[in-house]
């Protein structure tokens, strides 16, 4: 008895655990989904499209150019874009769009909430310092610029690229682990000279250097001014005061105290700036100006309390770029009296007012700022400032601060070795940024911002809802789906797959990723993963314990063991395009491949393990093992026909067992009634698909006794001599339809459930495989079709791009040529005879009225500025309404009757802080601008917006300076085009991964008909949008992208079931399917065989008679003649028999069925497949495109896509893998076969040998 009670105390123990293990992997996937999900909400970036974007156009310059005398800069877009993306986007997952504007002009888009401002996005790209060589803070000489030796004009300076040649990211041994480090390429002895410089020769090989890299100080200095406005918080009063007493209290020490002219001098440039203040009363704005550094004790930035007050007007006016110099300046640069930088920099002065002076040389000033600055990080480095703020400076500007030995050591922070310099540094991130910037340095670009726009993104906040909306709707009707047909298990698949999605997104903010398109397509790719591996498990458990009556805990066992070659299929077809991509993209592309990989990577830590854990322990828990119905649906009952009717007889049915069971008869007979009436509606349904059935097979027979008797008319007509051929050829066909009708030959084998047995099932395999063929054909034309057309379309009428892809003009004009146009505007508007000429100008010129009062009319007082910014916003909005009406384009420009401005559609933008700065002018010139977007690239259209501006005195003659100035830039993709390139690099690099993994996990047959439908799916895909001129840009080349990763998850899925079909065979049966085939090719391999031992034989004989006779020349040449023509005649023997053959085995493999019925239940299961994914994917895609109109272009691409996928896969790459199946199989069995022989040949003349 006591034995017993143990027994059961430990059977409860054992329960209770299991019960407290479900619990607790339960609960901790929720917290875990709550946390992640809090942490994305608090730290996410929206994209361009749902937050807006900044918009700048950049000036490149190159110093190592000649200056241009056309005030324009002197640099190469094509070269500077490349330069500049390596700035911005090292790593390729900031989704920076690059574009050349002209010949010498980018312009740069970037996400709001890529950076914090625009004043950093602005840092960013002017960071101009490059990389220079200092010494360390423990030298007599803390941080001087050791590139230079003397002072004054006997300074010697060479550039970085006399030290270094190039560098590279690279991984070094350090304390047992790898750290990321950077090599620098040693550009001879230069380098080494620092290292032992003041040496004896006793000495040489053991020095040492105090090294500080410093990368763009120019930004560094830039990024401690602007504390306020980079450091991280929402409260802005606060990081003013902090700025205040922990900025510029340190500086304003330094000011007071140094000795140092030129210290005080910089620093007093430095902080030097510009606010506005209203006065009094009457509210009158003045601009004022004074240094943070030394302010009137009057001055509103005397204190953090007043700087509050004017923070929002408040702009530095000098550009850091001038305390620096280019990293390759060398002596001349200096020293000659043309010399890049011979001239003093101008700074304002203490002892000036709002003006600037000469100073100093800029290697004085630069050596003398420069150590201060460095010195503040250094001390502040301490903790007295926010160590986040600290990070980013270090991260981003001090590439290595150390000692540096001649000779390698791991514990030393750089050091020499093999003609390099290897430098440690704190993340991969910031050796790649490095290197990149090291080699970028060199080329001697200076990128000058000369405007920058924030554009509101093209998706409203009420789009974005009503998107999230539909979207948490599909989501509810997928869990919905997995609850009511897998129960609980199908719950905790829901939770564990939703615990992915929100890791997954968090892994977005890990990696610093703007929210976009790629975002939401690769979370439901992630999530239709998920749902197929538990699908895949859970129908394989239900087939194990409905219809095989095996326990739980035996099926969960099997279908794990059945399907997890399957799973980690499913997984790998995702994790391979999504490293390929990573590898060679950037980008939105690059973005979308860290969340696919991430996902994937997930997916395998939760579904494959934690999943499986907790699904095991949920099958061996007694409350599950009871109660059948939290296992899943049994939907054997949906064989019987229709599904919802079938499932209310099967809910009545097991009601009725119930009562029966509790002695409730009383309650049975309702339930019995309404069963009665049940079965009844479901036999009448039956009825009527029987007799449907009936009636299609009947005209299936009607149809092949037509075809018989249309054949033996043909036959009857044609003459039976002179058309024996083609009378035989009908004859082929009449036998092969009389064989669908008649054929019982082949024997089928009953263990195998999937070949079919009736001659009614073999018509509907041949029915089905002729629809497939059909499709084939059907499929290829079309794809033929789009692409011809596509290109065909690209060449006459061009390709419909969006914003982010080129394919549009801008027309920029700024400072005083505005103020002609708003005259010229004001002359328009007094024009009455003009309008009483041409009554269509009225409304135009009823509003130009209107914006004329409204400058007129400001208040007394209002500020020049104002007035002057009032006057563009005017000339903003009428330029606005003149191109949305072509009449009035074509008006001001003059257009001829012939030819005309035709309506584009366009954008305008303006702004007050247009600045002409350039690598030759280094301080600021602010000025308002305006910039019309004309989405055209016509030559002959942008001649008629020309003449448009012209008419208004804005002439692309006008002489470009800082006060004035008209350019107009057409606009070509840079990274767009990249883009398109690396995704044919990234398919072909997936197609070369494939080779791997297919041939070891299945066949060459199944790598063919993949790569087939990986290819063909994106390029018919591509080749629809572009006919249906669907826009091309980033949203659409995601689709395609995402077109791509379907297309091989698809593959991986249905080539898989497959393989399954197959693999369910023994080598026995299938012997018994290909045995007419097998004999045939074994003949011919035999023939083969007799041949070349003929022919050998009589070589032998030939060799043999030459060396036993003396024949003449004339005798060997007939003997050889005679071999030749021997050997030509087998030849020709052979030819006939391998096509004799050929015909029999076409014959044969007609009457084979076998692979046929594989082809047709692969093709069923895809087609179950393809419906219920496609449902979900195009549902997603097209809800997208209804409610976030903007990017209607992923929308629709996403849903071509998918379709065409599907239907790639299912009608092309099926029957090419069933070809090439068909071959290799026969192929196979009969080299074993033709072996075998030979083996049992060879043991027959060893057995005789010995007898004899």
């Amino acid at each position: 008895m006591s034995n017993n009670q143990e027994i059961k105390t430990k059977k409860k123990k054992i329960s209770f655990f299991r019960f407290f293990g479900i619990f607790t992997i339960f609960i901790s996937l929720v917290i875990g989904i709550v946390f992640s999900s809090w942490s994305f909400a608090d730290g996410y970036k929206l994209g361009s499209d749902f937050k807006g974007y900044y918009s700048a156009l950049v000036a490149v310059d190159n110093l190592n150019s000649e200056a241009t005398t056309n005030g324009q800069p002197n640099g190469d877009s094509e070269e500077g874009a490349k330069a500049l993306n390596n700035r911005l986007n090292p790593m390729g997952n900031n989704q920076i769009i690059i574009e050349t504007a002209g010949k010498n002009y980018l312009k740069v888009l970037s996400p709001v909430d890529a950076y914090e401002n625009e004043t950093i996005f602005k840092n960013q790209i002017q960071r101009n310092g490059g990389i220079v060589l200092l010494s360390g803070g423990s030298t007599d000489t803390p941080f001087k610029d050791l590139q230079i030796t003397g002072e004054g004009s006997s300074i010697t300076r060479k550039g970085i690229n006399d030290y270094f040649s190039s560098a590279v990211s690279s991984a070094v041994t350090g304390s047992n682990q790898k750290v990321p480090a950077i090599n620098y390429d040693l550009n001879g002895d230069t380098f080494k000279s620092l290292l032992t410089a003041g040496q004896t020769e006793e000495q040489q090989g053991s020095g040492s250097l105090d090294l500080t890299i410093l990368l763009d100080a120019d930004g560094f200095y830039n990024d401690i001014r602007n504390y306020y406005n980079i450091v991280s918080g929402d409260d802005f009063d606060q990081k003013i005061e902090d700025f205040y007493a922990n900025v510029l209290e340190y500086f304003k020490n330094i000011y007071r105290s140094s000795t140092d002219q030129v210290v005080k001098d910089a620093l007093y440039d430095l902080f030097y700036g510009r606010w506005i203040v209203r006065t009094q009363g009457s509210g009158i704005e003045i601009p004022q100006y004074g240094s943070l550094i030394a302010p009137r004790s009057d001055a509103k930035i005397a204190t953090a309390d007043g700087f509050k007050e004017i923070a929002n007007s408040f702009t530095y006016m000098s550009e850091t770029s001038k305390y620096v110099y280019d990293s390759n300046a060398v002596t001349e640069d200096f020293t000659d009296e043309n010399g890049k930088y011979s001239s003093n920099v101008e700074l304002y002065k203490e002892s000036s007012s709002s003006s600037t002076q000469p100073s100093v040389r800029v290697d004085k000033l630069f050596n003398s700022l420069n150590p201060e600055m460095i010195k503040f990080f250094s001390d502040k480095s301490q903790g007295s400032i926010e160590s986040t703020f600290i990070d980013h400076l270090r991260s981003n500007y001090f590439l290595f601060s150390g000692s540096v030995s001649e000779t390698e050591s791991q514990t030393s922070a750089g050091y020499i070795k093999d003609n390099s310099l290897v430098t440690k540094v704190e993340t991969y991130t910031k050796a790649q940024v490095g290197a990149s910037l090291f080699n970028a340095s060199g080329k001697g670009f200076v990128f000058t911002v000369n405007s920058i726009a924030t554009l509101s993104g093209q998706v409203t906040n009420v789009m974005l809802m009503i998107g999230i909306i539909f979207m948490a709707i599909v989501t509810i009707c997928i869990m919905i789906y997995m609850i009511f047909f897998y129960r609980l298990l199908g719950l905790f698949s829901m939770v564990i797959t939703l615990a992915i999605i929100g890791l997954t997104l968090l892994s977005t903010v890990w990696f610093g990723l703007t929210i976009g398109p790629e975002t939401i397509i690769s979370m439901f790719i992630i999530i239709a993963l998920n749902v197929e591996i538990f699908s895949l498990i859970f129908e394989n458990m239900k087939q194990s314990v409905f219809d095989k009556q095996r326990g739980l805990k035996t099926s969960f066992n099997i279908s794990i063991k059945e399907n997890l070659g399957l799973v980690l299929d499913l997984v790998v077809s995702l994790i391979i395009p999504g490293i390929c991509m990573f590898w060679l993209s950037s980008n939105a592309i690059r973005s979308m491949a860290i969340v696919l990989s991430m996902g994937s990577l997930f997916t395998l830590a939760f579904s494959m393990i934690i999943g499986m854990i907790a699904f095991k322990i949920i099958v061996n828990a007694k409350f599950f093992t009871k109660n059948i119905k939290l296992f899943a649906l049994d939907t054997s009952f949906s064989k019987e026909g229709n599904f919802l009717l079938t499932y209310k007889i099967s809910k009545i049915k097991n009601k009725i067992q119930k009562l029966n069971s509790k002695d409730l008869n009383n309650k049975v007979k309702p339930l019995e009634e309404k069963l009665l009436s049940l079965n009844n509606k479901l036999e009448i349904i039956k009825d009527k698909k029987l007799k449907k059935l009936e009636l299609k097979n009947n005209k299936i027979q009607q149809k092949l006794t037509l075809k018989i008797e249309k054949l033996n008319k043909k036959i009857s007509i044609l003459d039976s001599e002179k058309n024996a051929n083609k009378i035989q050829k009908l004859n082929f066909r009449i036998n092969e339809i009389n064989y669908l009708l008649t054929d019982q030959t082949q024997e089928i084998i009953e263990a195998e459930s999937i070949i079919v047995t009736s001659k009614q099932e073999k018509v509907k395999v041949k029915t089905v495989e002729k629809n497939i063929y059909h499709g084939l054909k059907t499929i290829s034309i079309f794809g033929i079709i789009m692409i011809l057309l596509s290109v065909g379309i690209s060449f006459i009428f061009g390709m419909n791009f969006d914003y982010t892809f080129g394919g549009r003009t801008d027309y920029t004009f700024w400072g005083e040529t505005v103020d002609n146009f708003y005259n010229e505007m004001d002359t328009f508007a007094e024009d009455e005879d003009a309008i009483n000429q041409n009554p269509d100008l009225k409304p135009l010129y009823d509003y130009a009225n209107v914006l004329i009062d409204e400058v007129n009319n400001l208040p007394i007082g209002t500020s020049d500025t104002d007035k002057t910014l009032k006057r563009t916003e005017s000339v903003y909005k009428f330029i606005d309404l003149s191109f949305s009406n072509d009449i009035y384009l074509n008006y001001f420009a003059t257009a001829s009757n012939v030819k005309s401005y035709q309506k584009h559609k366009f954008s305008v933008s303006f702004g007050e802080n247009y600045n002409f700065s350039s690598s030759a002018n280094q301080s600021s010139n602010i000025a308002n601008w305006i910039t019309l977007t004309v989405y055209t690239t016509d030559n002959n259209q942008s001649a008629f917006v020309k003449r448009y501006f012209t008419t208004f005195g804005v002439s692309k003659d006008t002489e470009i300076t800082s006060v004035n100035g008209f350019i107009s830039k057409r606009i070509r993709p840079a990274t767009m085009q990249w883009a398109l390139i690396e995704i044919g690099y990234s398919l072909l690099a997936i197609i070369l991964a494939l080779i791997i993994y297919i041939l070891i996990r299945f066949k060459w047959t199944y790598y063919i008909a993949m790569v087939v439908a990986i290819v063909l799916a994106p390029t018919i895909t591509a080749a629809i949008i572009i006919t249906l001129q669907i826009p091309l840009g980033n949203s659409a080349i995601i689709g395609i992208v995402a077109t791509i990763v379907f297309a091989s998850v698809s593959a991986f899925v249905i080539f898989g079931k497959a393989r399954s079909f197959i693999s369910s065979r023994n080598e026995k049966s299938l012997i018994n399917f290909f045995k007419k085939e097998i004999e045939i090719l074994n003949d011919i391999k035999l023939a083969k065989k007799r041949i070349k031992d003929e022919l050998f034989f009589a070589r032998s004989d030939l060799k043999l008679l030459f060396k036993s006779n003396d024949f003449d020349l004339a005798e060997k040449r007939k003997k050889i003649l005679d071999f030749r023509e021997l050997r030509h005649q087998k030849k020709l023997e052979y030819k006939n028999i391998k096509k004799e053959n050929k015909i029999k085995i076409n014959r044969v493999s007609k009457e084979n069925n076998y692979l046929s019925e594989v082809l047709v239940e692969t093709f069923r299961f895809g087609v179950k497949r393809s419906i219920l994914l496609s449902v979900f994917y195009i549902s997603i895609a097209l809800l997208i495109s209804f409610a976030i109109a903007p990017i209607i272009s992923f929308g629709i691409t996403t849903a071509v896509g998918v379709l065409i996928a599907n239907l790639v896969i299912l009608f092309v790459a099926l029957p090419i893998w069933i070809v090439f199946e068909q071959i290799r199989i026969r192929n196979h069995l009969a080299r074993k076969r033709f072996i075998n022989s030979l083996k049992v040949t060879n043991e027959e003349q060893i057995i005789e040998g010995i007898n004899d």
